[in-house]
C-alpha cells in the first residue's frame, strides 16, 4: 500500500510541475512578474518535495505538496481576479487530495487558509479597498482554464481509480477473512487427513440423532472399527503410504455407510459410525460384515497391492447406554475384544464379557502414563559363574509399582505394551536405563558387569532396534560388548531379510546376543547357525526337571553340551537350592541365576549386595520368596 502511495505521489508532483511549467511558458507574454515568480517558486519547492520523497519521507513531501499548492493558488488569486480568478478551480482538488491523504488536522488548516482567503477577498471587494484585475478573454485564458480543468479531472480520476481498488481489495479481503473462517470451523470440526468429521462434530451428531431416538424411538448405534494390519503397513511401507491407506478406508466408509449415517475419524487407526437406521441385531451385523467386507478388499498403490483388515465394535442405543461416552467405551471394549479373538471380525457389546478388556484398556491408558512419569523401574539379578561363585553379569528386569494398585506382575502388563505398540518405548527406556546403571556401578567401584535386557520379537521385527541401541551405547558411553540382548526362539526362527539385516548391524556393533528360554519353543535349531549367539538361557522348568531323575538330567546335560560344542555360553535360570548349583556344573552348565543367590534388586540394593558378598560377609543362602 505505501508503495503504491510513493508512486501516486511521485506522479502528482511530476504532473504539477509540468502544469505550472505550461502555466508559465502560456502566460509569459500577458502575466505580470510576480505571478510568474510565484509559479516558478512553487515549481521549486515541489522539486524539494521529489527529493524528500526519495528519500522516504513520504509524509514531509506530501504535506510540501499541499501547502506549496494551497499557498501558491492563493497567491495568484490575489494578484489576478480575485474570486472570479479560475484558480479557484484548484481548491476541490487540493481538498480532495488532501482528505484522502492526510489526516484531519492538515486539512483543516489547510481549508481554514483557503476559507479565510476567500472571505478577505469577498470583504475586500465589497468595502472596496481591493480592486481585483479585470478578468480579459483570449486564447490564453481558455488554455489556462483548460489547463486546470485537466489537472484537476486527472487527479480525481486517479483518486477515483485508487478507491476503486481500495474497495476491491477490501472486498476480496473480506471474501477471504469469509473463506478462512468457514475453512477454520471446517477444521475444528473436521479430521484434516480424510475430511471425516473428528469427535467434536461427531458427538454433536449423535447428541441430535439420541434426541431423535428418545422422542420418536428410532433407532441408533455406535459402531467403532479399528485398521488390524495399519501397524505393519505405516512401519513397512512408510507414513506416505500410511496417509494413502487411512484416505482409502475413509472413502470406503463413507460408500459403506448410509446417507443419514455419520462416519468419522476418532484417531490414528480408528473410525466410528454413527448409525441411524439399522432397527435390530440382525440388520446391524449385516452392516458390520459389510463394513469388513469393503474394507478388506485390495487395492493398488504405487505398485503394491494393499489389504488392510478392520475390527469392529458395536454399541447399541439405549440398552448399551445412553451417553455418548458410554456408547463410545463400549463398543471399544467391543472391539478389543474382536481384536483379541482373532481380528477381521466384529463383536457387541457385552458388559458382562467387556469389563476384563475394559480393564485392560485402563490398564494400558495407565501404563502409557507410567512410562512417561518414570514411574517403572529395573531390578537386578546375578548371574553366576558355577565353578567360581564369581559373578559376572546381571539380568535386567522391569518392575512396575503402581501408586493405587500397587505391584504389577511383568506378565500382566507387558503382554498390554505388546499388542498396544508401548513395548517400542518401554523396551528404549529399558535398555538406556539398565546401561546407564552398570555404568553408575562403575562408578562405584565395581567391575564391569555384563548386562541382559529382554527383547521383544516386537521390536527386532518393527521398532529399528538397532537404532535405538545405537543411541542408547552414545549416550551412555558404554562398551559394546557388556550389552546382551535377550531374544526369544521365535524372534530368530524364519529367514526374514530386515531381520537379518537387523542383528547383522547390532552384531557389528558389538553387542551380543542371548536365547531365552532355550528348549521351550522350537526344534529346528538352524537359526543358531545363522546367527552368532553368545548364551543359551536353560529354562527354569529343565532345572526343576532335575528332581525327576535320568531324564531330566539328560535334557540339561543336551543342552549345555550343545552350547559348548558351538562355543556358546549355557545359563540355568530359576536355582533355588545348592544342591541344583551343584548338579548343574556337573552337566556342564557354565552359569545360573536365581533366589539361591538373590532375588532381582533395585540398583543401590545390588551394589549392597554385590559388596557384601565379595567381602565374604553373606553367605550364599536361599533368599525369602518375594
Amino acid at each position: 500500500m505505501r508503495e503504491l502511495q510513493v508512486r501516486r505521489l511521485r506522479e502528482l508532483i511530476v504532473l504539477l510541475l509540468v502544469c505550472l511549467g505550461l502555466f508559465a511558458l502560456f502566460n509569459t507574454p500577458i502575466a505580470e512578474g510576480a505571478v510568474l515568480l510565484t509559479t516558478v517558486a512553487a515549481m521549486g519547492v515541489l522539486g524539494i518535495a521529489l527529493q524528500l520523497l526519495r528519500r522516504g519521507r513520504f509524509e514531509a513531501s506530501l504535506l510540501t505538496v499541499l501547502w506549496t499548492m494551497t499557498l501558491a493558488c492563493t497567491a495568484v488569486i490575489w494578484m489576478r481576479s480575485g474570486l472570479r480568478d479560475m484558480v479557484v478551480l484548484a481548491y476541490p482538488a487540493i481538498i480532495l487530495l488532501a482528505a484522502m491523504t492526510v489526516s484531519p488536522r492538515p486539512l483543516l488548516c489547510l481549508l481554514g487558509v483557503m476559507l479565510v482567503s476567500l472571505g478577505l477577498l469577498f470583504w475586500g471587494e465589497l468595502a472596496g479597498w481591493y480592486q481585483p484585475e479585470a478578468q480579459t478573454l483570449g486564447y490564453g485564458s481558455y488554455l489556462n482554464r483548460a489547463l486546470l480543468l485537466v489537472l484537476v479531472a486527472v487527479i480525481a480520476r486517479t483518486i477515483a481509480n485508487d478507491l476503486g481498488d481500495a474497495i476491491r481489495r477490501a472486498e476480496a479481503e473480506r471474501e477471504r477473512a469469509k473463506d478462512s473462517a468457514s475453512r477454520l470451523a471446517f477444521l475444528v470440526q473436521h479430521d484434516a487427513l480424510t475430511g471425516l468429521p473428528n469427535r467434536l462434530l461427531v458427538q454433536d451428531r449423535f447428541a441430535q440423532a439420541a434426541a431423535r431416538a428418545r422422542r420418536d424411538g428410532t433407532p441408533l448405534a455406535l459402531l467403532v472399527v479399528d485398521l488390524d494390519d495399519f501397524r505393519r503397513v505405516n512401519d513397512s511401507l512408510g507414513h506416505g503410504v500410511g496417509d494413502a491407506v487411512l484416505q482409502r478406508m475413509a472413502e470406503r466408509l463413507r460408500v459403506l455407510a448410509a446417507d443419514t449415517d455419520t462416519v468419522g475419524r476418532l484417531g490414528a487407526d480408528e473410525f466410528v459410525v454413527v448409525s441411524t437406521e439399522l432397527p435390530d441385531v440382525d440388520a446391524l451385523a449385516g452392516f458390520a460384515q459389510g463394513l469388513l467386507d469393503g474394507l478388506a478388499e485390495p487395492f493398488e498403490r504405487d505398485g503394491l497391492s494393499i489389504t488392510c483388515r478392520s475390527s469392529i465394535g458395536i454399541a447399541q442405543f439405549s440398552r448399551d447406554g445412553d451417553a455418548f461416552e458410554v456408547l463410545l467405551n463400549r463398543a471399544e471394549a467391543a472391539m478389543a475384544r474382536a481384536k483379541a479373538e482373532g481380528r477381521n471380525a466384529y463383536r457387541f457389546a457385552d458388559p458382562d464379557v467387556d469389563i476384563d478388556v475394559g480393564e485392560h484398556l485402563r490398564l494400558v491408558s495407565e501404563l502409557r502414563a507410567a512410562i512417561e512419569r518414570g514411574e517403572l523401574e529395573l531390578h537386578y539379578q546375578p548371574i553366576v559363574r558355577l565353578a567360581s561363585g564369581e559373578v559376572g553379569g546381571v539380568e535386567a528386569l522391569v518392575r512396575w509399582r503402581h501408586p493405587e494398585r500397587g505391584p504389577v506382575p511383568p506378565g500382566a502388563f507387558v503382554p498390554l505394551a505388546e499388542r498396544s505398540g508401548l513395548i517400542h518405548a518401554l523396551g528404549a527406556w529399558a535398555l538406556e536405563e539398565a546401561a546407564r546403571q552398570v555404568r553408575r556401578w562403575e562408578a562405584r567401584g565395581l567391575p564391569p558387569l555384563t548386562v541382559s535386557v529382554n527383547v521383544s520379537p516386537l521390536q527386532l521385527a518393527q521398532g529399528a532396534l538397532d537404532a535405538v541401541v545405537a543411541r542408547v551405547l552414545a549416550a551412555t558411553a558404554l562398551p559394546p560388548r557388556q550389552l546382551l540382548l535377550e531374544l526369544t526362539e521365535s524372534s530368530l526362527v524364519g529367514d526374514a531379510v530386515p531381520l537379518r539385516d537387523c542383528i547383522a548391524r547390532l552384531q557389528a556393533m558389538g553387542v551380543g546376543l542371548s536365547i531365552d528360554d532355550f528348549g521351550t519353543g522350537y526344534s529346528n535349531l538352524g537359526y543358531l547357525q545363522r546367527f552368532d549367539v553368545q548364551a543359551l538361557k536353560i529354562d527354569q522348568r529343565f532345572v526343576r526337571g532335575l528332581a525327576d531323575g535320568p531324564q531330566g538330567e539328560a535334557i540339561v546335560r543336551a543342552i549345555a553340551h550343545l552350547a559348548e560344542g558351538l562355543g556358546i555360553r549355557s545359563v540355568a535360570e530359576g536355582i533355588e537350592q545348592e544342591d541344583e548349583v551343584q548338579r548343574l556344573a556337573a552337566l556342564g552348565c557354565e552359569a545360573g541365576q536365581g533366589r539361591w543367590w538373590s532375588e532381582p534388586l533395585p540398583g543401590p540394593a545390588f551394589v549392597h549386595w554385590y559388596q557384601e558378598r565379595e567381602r565374604g560377609r553373606v553367605a550364599p543362602r536361599r533368599a525369602a520368596p518375594a
